[in-house]
C-alpha cells in the first residue's frame, strides 16, 4: 500500500506548477543570487576602559613626569605607570573631595573641597599639606614650583607664592569655575555671567574681559599658547580667542552644529591639546573631539556599558592619554579618542557614479544655499538701487530749501553752523596724533579712529557750509547752494562700492563690522533662539548668511543705482512736468509715473546685473558660507577629483544663472512699452 499523500505530493510537485508561475519563480531565484553582497562598515570606539578599583566618582586628573594621577571624592587617589592601562592605589589625602589638579614643570597640587592643598615640588618628595582656610574654591593652577592660584565662589581669588596666601578678589563677584595658565605670568579665570578676568603678572592683579555672550556660565578654559585660548560654556557654546591676553573673545560658528553657536549639549571641561585638536567632556556620557579647532566636533563612542558623566582629561600629546568621570570610570586611549571605522570599504571616487553619488547632497545644500543668498541679494539690492537712483536725480539743492527764508536768518543759521562744524573739526584733529601716523599714513584714519574721522569730515564739510551761508547775498548765487545734497549722499555710496573689491567687502563686513553678528544677537534678542532648524533658523540662525546676503545686496545697490538712474534720464522731462501740472509732488510723480517707466527700460542692464551676483556670490566662500564653491572645494578636499568637482559646480550655478536668464527674458517681453525703441514695440 503506498503510504504517500498524493495531496502533498501534487502540491509540492514541479509538474503541477504552472508555466506562468514556474517562469516567476525562476526568475526570483535569479534575482535574489544576483544580490551582491553588502560590504560591512562598523564605527568602534577610540576609547578603552580600565579598571579604577573605586566607586568613588573621580574629579581630576593630571600627568606628572611619566605617571598620571587621579584624584576623586573621599580624597580618592590613583596613578598608573602605563599610559592609563593598568591602575595602582595611592594613600588616601584627608578624606574631603579632591577637586582640581594642576601639573607645572617638576610639581603637582591637587585641592580638596575644604580648600586644603596637596603639593609634591618634585618627582619623587612627599606630599606637602598648604592650608588655605577657603571653602567654596572650584580650580586650581600652578604659577611655578611652589606658587599657585585658586578660584571660586563670588569672585574669590586667593595666590599662593612665598609661603604666604595673598586675596587677589577682585570688584567682580561672580562664581569662577575654572583657572589656567601659560606658563607663570599669563592667566585667565572664567565663571557665571560671562565673566572672563585676565592676569599678566602670575595672578597679582585681575582685568575683565567681555565675553560675546554675558549670559553663559563658562565652566572651562584652556591655553594652548598665547595667541590661542579657548573656553566652554556649560550650555555647549565654544568661545575662543586669538589677541595676546585674551582681549577679543568670540563664539564659535559650529559647522557640525548647523553653523549654530552651541553643540546643544551640556560640557563641563575642555582640553586643546594641538593647534587644531580639542577634547570637551560633558554629563550623560558625552565626550566630545574636534580636529580643526572647534568649528566640527564628533561626538566619541564610548565603550560598552560605559554611560557616566565625564569630568577631565590627561593627555600626554595629542593622542595618548586618559579621560575620567563619575562612579569611578577611567578611559585610555592612544587616537585621543577618535571613533575607528572597520570593515570599511573606501569608495572609488574615479567612478563618476559613485563621485556624484557623494556629491549630489552637498551639491543641493550649496545650491540651495545659493539661491538663498541670490534671492536676497537682489531684493536688496534693488531696493537700495531704486532709492539711491532717485535721491541721485532728485532736483533738491541748498537753493531751494533756503530761498524761502530771509538772507539775514540764513547768515544766522551759517554763524551758529560755523562754530558747530569748527568744535567738530577741533575734535577730530585733536584724535588724529594718538593714531601715531605720519605723512601718507594719514589716509587710512577712517580705520584707526573711525569716529576722529567722522568728527573732522563732519565739521569740514559743516565749516564749508557754513561759510557760504555767512556770505549769502539775495539771490543765493554762491556755488555752495547750487550742490544737491541728496545726490552728494547718493554719489559718496556707489563710489565706495564700485571703488573696493567684492571679495574685501565681504571681509570687511563679516570679520571686521561683523555685521551678521550684530544683526544675529539683535534678532535673538528680540525673537528668541533661532535654534538648529525651522523658519528662524532660516532667516537669522546662520550669520555668514546674513553678512552675505548685505554684502551682495550693499555692493549690487550700487551698480542698479547707475543703471536706474540711467533709465530715469531717458524719460522725456515732459512726464515730470505733467504729473507736477495734475498736483503730483516730486516723489509722487516718480512713484507713479517716472520709475513704472524707467524700470522696463532698465530691465536689460538690470538682468545682467542679476546674473553678476549670482556669479559674484561664489565669493560668500571667504566668510565661510557654504554655498556652491565652497562646497566644491570641500569635494575636492575629500575626492581629489578636481575636473568632475568643479565641473559640476559649474553646470550648478550655469543652471540658477540660465533659470533667472529666462525669467528676465520673459518679464521683459512682457513689459516692454509699445511704440518705444527701434522695434516698434513689437
Amino acid at each position: 500500500m503506498n503510504s504517500a499523500s498524493p495531496g502533498i505530493e501534487r502540491i509540492f510537485s514541479w509538474s503541477s506548477i504552472d508555466s506562468k508561475s514556474r517562469v516567476g519563480i525562476l526568475v526570483s531565484i535569479l534575482l535574489i543570487c544576483s544580490i551582491p553582497h553588502s560590504s560591512g562598515q562598523e564605527t568602534i570606539t577610540g576609547w578603552n576602559e580600565a579598571e579604577s578599583w573605586t566607586d568613588y566618582d573621580l574629579n581630576a586628573a593630571v600627568i606628572h613626569g611619566e605617571i598620571i594621577w587621579v584624584f576623586g571624592d573621599s580624597g580618592i587617589v590613583r596613578l598608573s605607570e602605563d599610559s592609563g592601562a593598568t591602575w595602582q592605589n595611592h594613600t588616601n589625602l584627608g578624606n574631603a573631595d579632591l577637586i582640581s589638579a594642576d601639573s607645572y614643570e617638576n610639581s603637582m597640587a591637587v585641592m580638596s573641597s575644604e580648600g586644603v592643598i596637596y603639593m609634591k615640588d618634585s618627582f619623587g618628595s612627599e606630599w606637602i599639606t598648604i592650608d588655605s582656610s577657603q571653602t567654596g574654591m572650584k580650580s586650581i593652577a600652578l604659577t611655578g614650583v611652589q606658587s599657585l592660584v585658586i578660584v571660586g565662589n563670588e569672585g574669590a581669588i586667593w595666590q599662593y607664592t612665598g609661603q604666604t596666601w595673598w586675596n587677589r578678589t577682585t570688584s567682580f563677584n561672580e562664581n569662577l569655575h575654572d583657572v589656567d595658565f601659560n606658563g607663570d605670568e599669563d592667566g585667565l579665570a572664567v565663571g557665571d555671567s560671562g565673566t572672563i578676568l585676565a592676569t599678566n603678572d602670575g595672578g597679582a592683579t585681575w582685568d575683565y574681559r567681555e565675553a560675546p555672550d554675558p549670559d553663559c556660565s563658562i565652566v572651562s578654559i584652556s591655553y594652548f599658547n598665547p595667541y590661542r585660548m579657548f573656553a566652554v560654556s556649560d550650555s555647549g557654546q565654544i568661545l575662543y580667542s586669538t589677541s595676546p591676553g585674551g582681549f577679543e573673545w568670540q563664539l564659535r560658528e559650529i559647522e557640525s552644529a548647523g553653523y549654530n553657536t552651541t553643540l546643544a549639549t551640556n560640557l563641563s571641561s575642555i582640553d586643546v591639546v594641538s593647534s587644531s585638536k580639542i577634547l570637551f567632556t560633558g554629563p550623560d556620557g558625552f565626550l566630545g573631539l574636534s580636529l580643526d579647532q572647534g568649528m566640527n566636533v564628533e561626538t566619541n563612542i564610548l565603550p560598552a556599558g560605559v554611560n557616566t558623566s565625564f569630568n577631565d582629561h590627561a593627555m600626554f600629546d595629542y593622542v595618548s592619554g586618559i579621560v575620567v568621570g563619575d562612579s569611578g570610570v577611567i578611559l585610555f586611549t592612544d587616537r585621543a579618542g577618535e571613533n575607528e571605522d572597520i570593515g570599511f570599504q573606501i569608495p572609488d571616487y574615479n567612478n563618476f557614479g559613485e563621485f556624484v553619488e557623494y556629491a549630489d547632497d552637498m551639491l543641493l545644500s550649496g545650491f540651495i544655499a545659493t539661491v538663498k543668498i541670490v534671492l536676497f541679494g537682489i531684493l536688496l539690492g534693488f531696493t537700495i538701487g531704486v532709492i539711491l537712483a532717485m535721491l541721485k536725480t532728485a532736483p533738491t539743492s541748498f537753493k531751494n530749501i533756503l530761498e524761502r527764508y530771509p538772507t539775514n536768518q540764513i547768515r544766522v543759521l551759517g554763524a551758529v553752523c560755523l562754530i558747530i562744524g569748527l568744535w567738530l573739526l577741533y575734535t577730530g584733529v585733536n584724535r588724529f596724533p594718538e593714531l601715531q601716523l605720519e605723512g601718507l599714513e594719514y589716509i587710512f584714519t577712517p580705520v584707526g579712529d573711525p569716529r576722529g574721522f567722522a568728527m573732522f569730515a563732519l565739521g569740514l564739510g559743516i565749516v564749508t557750509i557754513s561759510i557760504q551761508f555767512i556770505l549769502a547775498d539775495k539771490k543765493l548765487s554762491g556755488p555752495i547752494f547750487k550742490v544737491r545734497p541728496l545726490n552728494s549722499l547718493a554719489t559718496v555710496y556707489t563710489d565706495f562700492f564700485r571703488n573696493t573689491p567684492l571679495i574685501v567687502q565681504f571681509m570687511f563686513i563679516h570679520f571686521g563690522l561683523r555685521l551678521g553678528m550684530r544683526i544675529q544677537q539683535l534678532m535673538e534678542g528680540t525673537f528668541g533662539d533661532p535654534g538648529v532648524d525651522g523658519i528662524d533658523y532660516f532667516f537669522y540662525g546662520d550669520r555668514t548668511f546674513l553678512s552675505a546676503i548685505f554684502t551682495l545686496g550693499l555692493n549690487s545697490g550700487a551698480y542698479q543705482c547707475e543703471t536706474i538712474r540711467g533709465a530715469i534720464s531717458a524719460i522725456p522731462s515732459g512726464q515730470m512736468e505733467a504729473g507736477r501740472s495734475i498736483g503730483l509732488t516730486y516723489l509722487g510723480t516718480m512713484r507713479l509715473v517716472i520709475m513704472p517707466q524707467a524700470i522696463r527700460i532698465c530691465i536689460p542692464p538690470i538682468g545682467n546685473e542679476m546674473v553678476n551676483l549670482v556669479l559674484n556670490s561664489s565669493l560668500a566662500m571667504v566668510i565661510g558660507y557654504s554655498e556652491l564653491s565652497r562646497q566644491g572645494k570641500l569635494m575636492i578636499a575629500t575626492t581629489f577629483q578636481i575636473f568632475s568637482a568643479w565641473g559640476l559646480v559649474m553646470i550648478s550655478y550655469f543652471v540658477v544663472t540660465w533659470t533667472l536668464a529666462l525669467l528676465l527674458r520673459r518679464l521683459e517681453e512682457k513689459t516692454k512699452i509699445p511704440g518705444l525703441g527701434i522695434s516698434g514695440g513689437a
